[in-house]
């Protein structure tokens, strides 16, 4: 036997146990053999309305727990129905039919274009979307790319990890270097000068305080200091602020999405318009009210 079928037939076990267990005292329904879990007024719920319930890899437990709080869930809202239909006259039947429609047309309209959409978008469509409404993609919050590193504050080896983030014409090999060298020391840093980060997350590792988010990024390109117990250090290799346009590699996931959408909504409405134009064409469509 297969470890997916052993573990299968537990939960099964584990599901029959709890129903024996609540459906001991209750009788059957006449639509439906299987054991009665819970009744409320001429209301029940049946051992085969639970099937699937408890998920995978929980304890007989877990199991039992999960069962019991779905019974006792279905219970408080059977009680709640149970008084509605006595009490509430209301037909629904209309509100019924237009649910199942417009589910009924959701799905038929999902699958066509699930059939039809294509999902690929090439990088120099997202370019393009981006080049052309920039204005949707502005910044809330001020970006940073940085590298920075934080070192017990008497340890000799800060006054070289110092050095290297002071250097005026820092580079690729000056990341590296001070990567290499902190890794050496056994210090803390990050050090992917590629991306994009908020500056209020290098403001939890770098403690440094900015009313003016702008002032501050133009004037402090290097940050080096020490507290009581700790040397902190940082290279602000470029920024942007609140309200300028955000970097598109920020926003490629996004631009994607909006091209995928903006292809299934073409789809739906090519769908609607088609759909609506072979019915009238075929003499399907009769529309009775005469204009005033």
């Amino acid at each position: 036997m297969s470890l997916t079928r052993s573990s299968s037939n537990r939960r099964t076990a584990i599901i029959l146990m709890a129903v024996a267990l609540m459906a001991a005292s209750c009788s059957s329904h006449a639509g439906d053999d299987s054991p009665v879990v819970a009744k409320v007024y001429d209301l029940e719920l049946h051992s085969s309305d639970i099937e699937g319930l408890v998920p995978a890899g929980l304890t007989a437990e877990d199991s039992m727990t999960v069962v019991r709080n779905y019974v006792e869930q279905w219970i408080r809202q059977a009680v709640i129905l149970a008084k509605a239909k006595k009490n509430v006259e209301n037909d629904f039947s209309r509100e019924l039919q237009e649910y199942k429609n417009n589910l009924l047309a959701y799905a038929y309209e999902r699958q066509i274009v699930d059939q039809l959409i294509d999902t690929t978008v090439s990088d120099s469509q997202i370019k393009e979307y981006y080049n052309e409404h920039k204005g949707e993609f502005l910044l809330k919050s001020s970006i940073v790319k940085a590298v920075y590193v934080t070192a017990p504050a008497k340890n000799p080896a800060t006054a070289k990890i110092k050095k290297i983030v002071l250097r005026g014409n820092f580079n690729e090999s000056d990341i590296l270097e001070l990567e290499e060298t902190a890794s050496r020391n056994g210090f803390n840093g990050y050090y992917d000068a590629s991306a994009w980060i908020p500056f209020v997350t290098l403001q939890t590792v770098i403690p440094v305080t900015a009313y003016n988010e702008q002032l501050f990024l133009r004037q402090h390109r290097t940050i080096t200091f020490s507290d009581d117990s700790l040397f902190y250090a940082a290279r602000i290799l470029d920024y942007k602020v609140t309200d300028e346009t955000s970097p598109i590699d920020l926003q490629r996931d996004n631009i994607r999405a909006i091209i995928v959408n903006h292809r299934k909504n073409y789809i739906l409405n090519k769908l609607r318009s088609d759909l609506l134009k072979e019915a009238e064409e075929g003499g399907h469509v009769k529309r009775k009210l005469q204009a005033s």
